[in-house]
């Protein structure tokens, strides 16, 4: 073989070397032919909630060609906070409370550079968080849950025995176990307590620290929770965890009869006992609470942008839409419960004809009742100091909450001082 033939067979191999090498590098990119980029995304739902978004991220690509690339962890405060301080957090992050979209929005893209007009204006106030002071939006509310609710078995309870089975020691299905969180049902029932009993001023002047720990009003809410719990049921809930508590009301012989529990957890029900479940509004069943009161208390998933590239503008728009969140709740399978919504485009008829997810769809609509969750509100340390001052006072809650309330306190004006610490300015509609 000549030196020409052989400088010949050594190119061609070269060559052909490479096509290789850049097929395998474009097939990473992209999933398939076409692709248009990539987009990184880090989020809480795992399990069928992670399955479901995976479905939805997948239509998205199918539709534009661009590749997510998806993280779902039940520990975002830890992965994110590692990212962002290592420079590498991913191009949008779904982040499960206001608080935390407050801690981070110094490194977010302000979404009115990113959405539509049209899409933003299908949102509240309440559902796109200011966090910073000066008007820009940094995050938006995905998804959405109801929290002043109480849930029963309808098949065993009229919704008008509900009250006197409120009043009735015992009756109270409750778990504080929530791995790194565990705590955070009893910050929602107390939160619940104070919007119901004093209204959403106080409750708003006090989730966005400019109410004391040590009002005596802040306390009726502790000892009205207190007062729910004997001292069996709280040592019951302290080593119950969220998940398994309203289980328990479907018992062959149910030990309680009542949940307070946020929307979503209907979906966590046994499915053979799912298609039981209803709920009343919480304002009924409360000591001392304002019978007219329309005041609920909501949570949201909200949606935020570190990296503004043309692939992470197309996926917020997309996940902010109302014809995505549709298809989303449609997409679910039969049998599981369909997420909701702040959007106000989406169509309460996604819920098809579920006579209890409709009107918790319903309640969502009207942003001018519903306060965010306080403690999801709050600075990460104030929130977690409230979760640790839950658990204590259920662990002897014959010793009353003024210590504990008084610890709070210092948290907060320590966390007052600080410069920089960014508090929401408002948590109401």
């Amino acid at each position: 073989m000549s030196a020409r033939t052989r400088s010949f067979h050594v190119t061609a191999a070269v060559l052909g070397l490479w096509l290789v090498v850049l097929s395998a590098v474009g097939a990473g990119d992209t999933g398939g032919q076409g692709s248009r980029g990539s987009v990184s995304v880090l989020a809480t739902w795992t399990g069928d909630e992670g399955a479901a978004f995976r479905e939805l991220l997948k239509s998205f690509t199918d539709e534009s060609g661009i590749r997510v690339d998806y993280q779902g962890t039940t520990a975002l405060r830890e992965v994110l906070s590692s990212e962002v301080k290592a420079g590498t957090p991913p191009d949008i992050a779904v982040l499960p409370s206001p608080g935390e979209l407050a801690t981070y929005a110094h490194a977010l893209v302000p979404l009115e550079k990113v959405l539509p007009p049209a899409t933003l204006a299908a949102y509240g106030p309440l559902w796109k968080p200011a966090p910073r002071g000066d008007g820009a939006v940094y995050g938006i509310a995905v998804k959405a849950d109801l929290k002043s609710i109480v849930w029963y078995d309808k098949s065993r309870h009229h919704r008008r025995e509900l009250p006197a089975l409120a009043a009735r020691d015992g009756q109270w299905c409750a778990g504080m176990g929530g791995d790194a969180t565990s705590g955070w049902p009893g910050t929602d029932w107390i939160e619940d307590i104070l919007l119901q009993q004093q209204g959403k001023a106080v409750y708003g002047a006090w989730a966005t620290g400019r109410l004391k720990w040590t009002d005596r009003r802040i306390g009726q809410a502790w000892r009205t929770w207190g007062a729910l719990f004997g001292k069996g049921a709280a040592r019951t809930a302290l080593l119950t965890d969220f998940r398994d508590a309203g289980r328990k009301l479907f018992a062959a012989r149910p030990p309680c009869a009542l949940e307070h529990q946020g929307s979503f957890i209907r979906g966590g029900y046994p499915p053979k006992d799912r298609a039981r479940a209803s709920f009343a509004f919480s304002t009924g069943l409360i000591p001392g609470a304002d019978r007219g009161s329309t005041a609920r208390e909501v949570s949201a998933d909200f949606a935020a942008m570190f990296h503004q590239t043309r692939q992470s503008r197309r996926l917020l728009a997309y996940l902010a839409s109302a014809g995505a969140q549709t298809a989303w709740a449609q997409s679910t399978p039969r049998g599981r419960t369909r997420p909701f919504f702040a959007n106000s485009e989406v169509p309460v008829e996604v819920q098809r004809d579920d006579g209890v997810a409709r009107p918790i769809a319903e309640a969502l609509g009207d942003s001018g009742s519903l306060c965010l969750d306080a403690s999801d509100a709050m600075p990460i340390r104030m929130r977690l100091a409230f979760q640790r001052a839950a658990l204590a006072y259920l662990s002897d809650v014959g010793k009353g909450p003024d210590a504990l309330l008084t610890s709070l306190e210092k948290v907060r004006t320590d966390l007052r001082r600080e410069p920089g610490r960014t508090w929401l300015s408002t948590v109401c509609g």
